[in-house]
């Protein structure tokens, strides 16, 4: 993958954050004068839409890791995953 092709991949995944995070913003109370996001006197939310959000990160993500692994020679017997 070239840097450009690399350099893209990391803009869409910094963009879905953003999204995914704005979702909680716009769905979420903040505890007063802080940043933290109020869960106990949140309202129910779509875990359609939830979903959806989440989905479209990490595709993002599984998206640039192939250059990622190129890049630092990783291999599967280096990682620890859980999927």
């Amino acid at each position: 993958m070239e840097k450009s092709e690399v350099v893209k991949n990391l803009n869409i995944l910094f963009k879905k954050r953003s999204e995914f995070y704005s979702f909680f913003d716009k769905n979420i109370e903040k505890i007063n004068n802080t940043e933290v996001f109020d869960f106990k006197n949140s309202k129910d939310l779509n875990a359609e839409e939830i979903y959806k959000q989440f989905y479209h990160y990490d595709y993002a993500i599984r998206k640039i890791l192939p250059a990622i692994y190129k890049a630092y020679e990783i291999t599967n017997s280096d990682l620890e995953k859980d999927f």
